[in-house]
């Protein structure tokens, strides 16, 4: 987790207010993390361990637009339990918001030669519909 010390950060303030998702890029590959805390994690040794919590946001990151040095192949494996979907491929998202209690996420790699729908997620915004949105078994 490249951004850990910006989550360590920033995280209170997400939960506080209720953020159901966070967009990051810089990482040249996609993944989507479960709703995570980081309650649990020791970024000072480097030993992150964070914990499912339904408060938090999901982070999802979407650098998979491309650059001259490549892909993060490193994103491969291990897919840590966090990881709800991971994948060093080019590709872009879809975020349609639906009414103001619904949104569907949908990621489509691009490695392919076409969109190819490879990760997806509904949200629900949690000042108006709150329930638990994760679609992945508990880490």
């Amino acid at each position: 987790m490249e951004g850990e010390s910006m989550r360590v950060q920033f995280e209170s303030w997400f939960v506080q207010h209720k953020v159901d998702v966070v967009f990051a890029g810089h990482v040249h590959a996609y993944e989507r993390c479960e709703r995570v805390s980081n309650i649990a994690n020791n970024i000072g040794n480097g030993k992150c361990s964070p914990v499912k919590d339904q408060s938090a946001p999901v982070y999802i990151t979407i650098g998979d637009g491309g650059n001259i040095e490549g892909l993060a192949t490193n994103m491969r494996e291990p897919q840590p339990d966090y990881s709800a979907y991971r994948e060093a491929s080019f590709g872009h998202a879809i975020f349609d918001i639906k009414s103001r209690t619904h949104a569907y996420y949908s990621w489509h790699r691009n490695d392919d030669g076409a969109a190819v729908k490879a990760d997806s997620m509904w949200f629900f915004n949690r000042y108006h519909h709150p329930v638990d949105d994760s679609t992945s078994p508990q880490c």
